[in-house]
């Protein structure tokens, strides 16, 4: 069976290996399409299309954006966006500036904690043009030994409710599904088995949300059976990956997910509709 694997995470959000790096795994591991959807940030994807035509690998541009109903942290992937459109690149530095401020209130809190963190050295961690986000700054506390693992950082210390938790801009995900149609992408509902908002799949798909994560990484046997009857239920694409941080967390997840390859037939035909209906 040929699989792909359309959730990947680079050194331009929060995983540890290159868009160039992540294509050439990805050969070895005979995926025949990927997309890195890093979060809130599209700056490896050149470099991702320009490493598949050398090594023949299908990509496709993705994004995973981050928002909010609530307390709770719902994730919206694009895929096949413009991510050249100024409105979408205006928007998205709104967000990372959002993000920047967020980090270094953080950086305070866990000083003020007794876990002081270099902010230079947690910008280190990620590439530059990339994003800072919680996940570095877990490794760094675990580099410095206030935590045995990333694990233990969240569940701890930087997770909602926790010492270090600090709130960031709320962002609904009904304006990101919005801005993803509006640059003709495709949005879908990420990993919705860690959301645990299956109560907001009605309203997602009346603001226009096309697919569904049905294969991840953190979905079992019966949720991939549960999801996959909601996208029938609801006439959505089914989409699948394996959420890959490379050595950012405790095991590199890439080729671990078997996502047919046979569902980018369906995201393909979407990508056609949506293409016609904004030039109409």
């Amino acid at each position: 069976m040929e699989r792909i694997d359309l959730h990947i995470h680079s050194i331009y959000s929060d995983g540890s290996f290159t868009p160039e790096e992540i294509v050439y795994r990805a050969k070895k591991l005979k995926l025949k399409v990927i997309s890195i959807t890093d979060h809130d940030s599209i700056s490896g994807i050149e470099e991702e299309i320009e490493a598949g035509k050398k090594l023949k690998v299908e990509i496709v541009p993705g994004v995973e954006m981050s928002t909010d109903v609530g307390n709770d942290e719902i994730h919206i992937l694009g895929y096949y966006i413009d991510w050249k459109n100024k409105i979408f690149l205006t928007q998205l530095k709104i967000f990372q500036e959002s993000r920047a401020k967020r980090n270094k209130k953080l950086v305070e809190r866990l000083k003020e904690l007794g876990m002081p963190v270099n902010y230079h050295e947690l910008k280190k961690l990620a590439a530059k043009g990339g994003v800072v986000n919680r996940l570095h700054i877990a490794r760094l506390m675990k580099e410095k030994g206030y935590v045995s693992s990333i694990g233990e950082a969240f569940e701890e210390w930087l997770n909602p409710g926790k010492p270090a938790y600090i709130k960031r801009m709320k962002v609904s995900p009904f304006e990101i599904i919005q801005l993803i149609l509006d640059i003709g992408g495709i949005p879908v509902f990420a990993h919705p088995y860690l959301s645990k908002r299956d109560d907001l799949i009605a309203d997602f798909v009346k603001a226009g949300l096309k697919g569904i994560e049905v294969y991840h990484s953190a979905h079992n046997a019966q949720a991939e059976q549960h999801y996959r009857k909601i996208a029938q239920k609801y006439h959505l694409l089914i989409t699948g990956g394996s959420d890959c941080h490379g050595k950012n967390k405790d095991k590199i997840l890439m080729g671990t997910v078997n996502v047919p390859a046979t569902l980018l037939e369906n995201l393909k035909k979407e990508k056609e509709k949506l293409k016609c209906s904004l030039l109409i």
